[in-house]
């Protein structure tokens, strides 16, 4: 930044972890604004103690988006994203599409593919080039996203690929691609973000069906809608709660679009002029150019 050009003082990078750093920067009275990308249980604890000064908030939270495929989309495209947009960055992404929706007439296939796939994928450290998923960021997040593994096995999820630790990797934070098909939404591994490389793929027999799925967590971050019918694409997109949602594509944004989400998945928008938005605080000056007319009050 020095190199840059920017004086001094106007970037400052504070090192730490929320609890300690975090809490500091949110509860000081000279910080007016916070942007926070986190879970959500921390964008609430934010959101009490920002109360305080009234601090402008910005926030992308959790998410435990859908990914809806009709049974007219592009099957192999739809599988492709699919994967991709649950198991890129090792599932660790908050605009991962977690549930995958798939009409009953392509439901079984479509769990055999992914299955398949998923147990294909590579996995290993980010220093090898062929690797496709790499560690969890840290122990205490590896055993919690085993834990909802454990779960999904026990809410009788039925488990399709995965769930152990890959073979070859004795040590480290690894996880083979999971995939959990005849998830109902009862269960706490459809309702809960995992963060991981875990999916959960339920049937819907109709396109309310599939609205109503797609609706029926407490996160409305992202979505991606698989059809080949226009008119349904644009009918399931305005019913979707979502901040953000994708037709017959994966997570490709421009950055100058508005990001983030609706209920639980955070407030506010950021992204090209919406930043500026937020970072700005809006002033006016009114200056009269001419005779002043006031009513006479008391005249």
């Amino acid at each position: 930044m020095t190199e840059a050009g920017v004086p001094d003082g106007v970037f400052n990078i504070v090192h730490g972890i929320g609890e300690d750093a975090g809490a500091a920067l949110v509860a000081h009275p000279r910080v007016p604004l916070i942007s926070f990308t986190g879970e959500t249980a921390t964008g609430q604890i934010i959101m009490r103690s920002a109360a305080d000064h009234l601090k402008g908030l910005s926030m992308e939270l959790g998410g435990k988006s859908p990914c809806v495929i009709f049974a007219d989309a592009d099957l192999e495209t739809a599988a492709d994203s699919a994967l991709f947009g649950v198991f890129s960055l090792n599932g660790e992404r908050c605009t991962a599409g977690s549930r995958i929706l798939a009409e009953r007439a392509v439901y079984d296939s479509l769990v055999a593919t992914l299955a398949a796939r998923a147990a294909r994928i590579t996995v290993g450290p980010p220093s090898d080039p062929d690797t496709e998923i790499g560690a969890l960021v840290h122990p205490e997040h590896y055993e919690r996203v085993l834990s909802y593994v454990r779960l999904g096995v026990r809410e009788g999820a039925r488990l399709v690929a995965g769930g152990t630790r890959p073979a070859g990797l004795p040590g480290g934070n690894y996880l083979a691609p999971t995939v959990f098909a005849d998830v109902t939404p009862d269960m706490r591994i459809f309702q809960e973000e995992i963060f991981g490389p875990v999916v959960c793929v339920t049937p819907f027999d109709s396109e309310e069906e599939a609205i109503a799925l797609a609706n029926n967590t407490r996160y409305g971050l992202a979505a991606y809608i698989w059809t080949s019918d226009l008119r349904r694409a644009h009918r399931v997109a305005a019913s979707v709660e979502a901040g953000m949602t994708w037709v017959n594509s994966h997570n490709v944004r421009d950055l100058r679009t508005p990001f983030g989400g609706v209920k639980a998945s955070g407030l506010g928008r950021e992204g090209g002029q919406h930043s500026i938005d937020f970072y700005t605080e809006s002033r006016i000056v009114h200056v009269a150019m001419g005779d002043t007319h006031v009513p006479r009050f008391g005249a």
